[in-house]
C-alpha cells in the first residue's frame, strides 16, 4: 500500500518535501503580469509553481503576443528546454496572476535525480505525462472547427485522467488560448455541447457523459 501511495505522489510534492534536497529550494512571489525571465535568459534554476499560474509567451514579428504554454500548480519548468540541450529560455516567462514559485539550482536538481533513484523514476513519469499532454495539444490543433478541437481535447484529457472527471483550466481564457480559438466562440460552443449531453460542467471539473459521441465528431 505504501509503495502504491508513494508512486502516486506528485513529483513536485516529492521535490519540495524531499528530506535532503527540499531545503535547497528558495521561494519567491510574483505580481500579476510580472516578467520573470525574458527570452534568452540563461536557465540556471528549475521552478515549481506552488500557487498561481505562469505563461510562456512568444511574439510575432509585429509584436503580437502568443501564449505557447501555461504552468499551473505543481508544474515543473523549464525541464524540456534544459534536458533537450536548450540552456536559455526560448520564450518570455510571465505571471498570469499572483504566483509563488519554488526555485532550485539546476546543478542541485540534477544531483537529486542522480542520488535518488525513486526521484528519477518519479521525474520520468512526470515528463512522460507532460509529453503526452503536449503531443495531444499539437494534434488537437490539426482540427479546423472549435467543436472538433473541444472534442479532441476532452478525449485526450480523459485518457490522461482516466476517471471521466476532467479538471478544467483555471479560466476560460486559458482554455481558449490552449485551443487557439476566441474566448467568446469557445464559450458558445461549450454551452451548446453541454446542452446536447456530451458532458456536464461541475464547478472546476467537467464530467464526461458520452465519449463515444465525442469520438464520432472527429
Amino acid at each position: 500500500m505504501e509503495n502504491r501511495i508513494s508512486q502516486q505522489t506528485p513529483f513536485a510534492y516529492r521535490c519540495l518535501h524531499h528530506p535532503v534536497y527540499g531545503k535547497a529550494f528558495r521561494y519567491q512571489c510574483y505580481k500579476t503580469a510580472e516578467i520573470i525571465h525574458p527570452t534568452g535568459t540563461p536557465i540556471e534554476e528549475f521552478g515549481i509553481v506552488v500557487d498561481g499560474i505562469l505563461k510562456a509567451n512568444l511574439y510575432t514579428v509585429n509584436g503580437c503576443e502568443l501564449c505557447s504554454a501555461y504552468f499551473e500548480d505543481c508544474d515543473v519548468f523549464p525541464e524540456f528546454l534544459y534536458f533537450t540541450g536548450k540552456k536559455v529560455y526560448t520564450y518570455t516567462l510571465a505571471a498570469v496572476k499572483k504566483t509563488e514559485v519554488a526555485w532550485i539550482a539546476t546543478s542541485v536538481f540534477e544531483r537529486m535525480l542522480q542520488d535518488d533513484s525513486e526521484m528519477m523514476y518519479s521525474f520520468m513519469l512526470y515528463i512522460s505525462k507532460r509529453g503526452l499532454k503536449n503531443q495531444m495539444l499539437l494534434n488537437c490543433l490539426n482540427y479546423q472547427t472549435i467543436q472538433e478541437r473541444v472534442a479532441y481535447w476532452l478525449i485526450g484529457m480523459n485518457n490522461l485522467s482516466q476517471n471521466e472527471h476532467i479538471p478544467l483550466p483555471k479560466s476560460q481564457t486559458m482554455w481558449a488560448n490552449t485551443l487557439r480559438v476566441s474566448r467568446s466562440s469557445l464559450n458558445q460552443e461549450i454551452k451548446r455541447m453541454e446542452a446536447l449531453g456530451y458532458f456536464r460542467i461541475d464547478g472546476h471539473n467537467l464530467v464526461l457523459l458520452n465519449q463515444k459521441a465525442l469520438e464520432d465528431l472527429l
